[in-house]
């Protein structure tokens, strides 16, 4: 026998607020953005900014307990100075590494800083 649960909002034991989840961990941030760091959609990122070619900074709407978060990026094809749009990656760069904020590297073949597009999530504790 197949079982369905309808509901319209699960909350906490005590009725005021949602479930915390437990045991499982879920990204506490991601971001979708194009050459200009713009957010293309995003959750928990405040803004991006075009630091210089290929580097981007992100600021969380919410900040991290710690700097010990993981990052992970990854990117489409960047659009280079010479607009060869090779395929490209994104890595993460802990010169600007803080609770509220961190940097992203957009990386080709041939060039260190490239501008593309990318993604990337968090996975960590909030504060």
């Amino acid at each position: 026998m197949t079982s369905v649960l309808n509901v319209d909002t699960i909350a906490d034991k005590a009725g005021t607020g949602p479930v915390g989840l437990t045991k499982q961990h879920a990204s506490k941030a991601w971001c979708k953005f194009g050459p200009d760091a713009q957010p293309d959609d995003s959750f928990n990122i405040a803004s991006g900014t075009d630091v210089a070619v290929g580097q981007y900074r992100f600021a969380k709407t919410n900040a991290m307990s710690t700097t010990n978060y993981a990052v992970t990026s990854s990117s489409g094809r960047a659009i280079n100075a010479f607009n060869t749009g090779e395929n490209s990656t994104a890595i993460e760069s802990t010169v600007n590494h803080t609770q509220s904020k961190y940097d992203v590297v957009g990386a080709n073949f041939t060039d260190y800083n490239a501008d593309g597009y990318g993604m990337h999530t968090i996975h960590g504790d909030l504060a």
